[in-house]
């Protein structure tokens, strides 16, 4: 639309030093994780930093790599928070199968569920988290249904990987959006039209919950060509969810994480 964009670097966090922090991307853990573990006011990151050291000792390089995707979402968020964008892409983020004790899915760290934890209790804001790709954010979702100021809204396939994601928990601000590509309602089968009715869906939630901050699961996935799902969506529809919501609300803080997708050139 003619707007202004610019790349940043994530900053790491350097382990031994709680002081020293630079933009090489050569460290793990943002700055704003470690003032909450020190702080003790926040177990989901106490937990996440613990995991990433006994990672460090297994699986160097998987530590290395997958806690540079969850700080890149958190330095997005960092962002957004003080004013000085109103959209951020991170593509390695949303990595949204990841549970509180276990990896899944090639999710190590749940970065959404981490970013809305900050949010939320210690920036006062209420998240609203949309899913569209193929497969059902499990981990978001259960990571984040206990806090009442975190909407999550997934529109997935039904019956492939992790195999959840049919019900709606209203009580708890979850909500569930399956399609089935051999429905013979095509708004509930697949193709950008299913995609476009799961989006007016959420959007009708959206209005009532009344976020401060929304968070975009991408998801190369459910493209046509892309070779795990059957949901025949085009660039074209991204395109139209994307315009969709940013028409609806203009001035809404978005970050939009790449989620999956298993063909490189989609």
């Amino acid at each position: 639309d003619g707007g202004t964009y610019r790349s940043t670097n994530g900053r790491g966090y350097n382990t031994n030093s709680k002081l020293d922090f630079h933009s090489d991307g050569s460290d793990i853990v943002g700055l704003i994780c470690i003032k909450q573990a020190e702080s003790g006011g926040n177990s989901m990151i106490t937990h996440s930093i613990q995991a990433f050291h006994r990672l460090q000792q297994e699986r160097p390089d998987l530590a290395e790599l997958s806690a540079l995707f969850a700080g890149g979402t958190l330095h997005a968020l960092e962002l957004l928070l003080k004013g000085e964008c109103k959209t951020a892409i991170h593509f390695p983020g949303a990595k949204h199968h990841a549970q509180y004790d276990h990896s899944s899915g090639f999710c190590v760290f749940a970065d959404f569920a981490l970013a809305a934890e900050i949010a939320t209790k210690d920036h006062g804001k209420k998240v609203a988290i949309l899913d569209i790709d193929a497969h059902h954010g499990d981990g978001t979702e259960n990571l984040t249904a206990a806090n009442p100021n975190v909407l999550t809204f997934s529109i997935h396939q039904y019956g492939i990987f992790p195999g959840t994601g049919f019900d709606n928990q209203p009580e708890l601000n979850v909500y569930n959006f399956p399609l089935y590509p051999t429905h013979p309602n095509k708004q509930l089968g697949m193709g950008d039209s299913a995609l476009f009715h799961g989006a007016l869906v959420f959007l009708q939630k959206l209005s009532e919950f009344k976020p401060d901050i929304l968070f975009i699961a991408c998801g190369a996935d459910g493209h046509l060509e892309d070779p795990l799902s059957n949901l025949q969506y085009s660039v074209q529809g991204y395109r139209r969810i994307a315009q969709l919501i940013r028409t609806k609300y203009p001035d809404l803080p978005i970050l939009l994480g790449g989620a999956g997708g298993y063909l490189p050139d989609t």
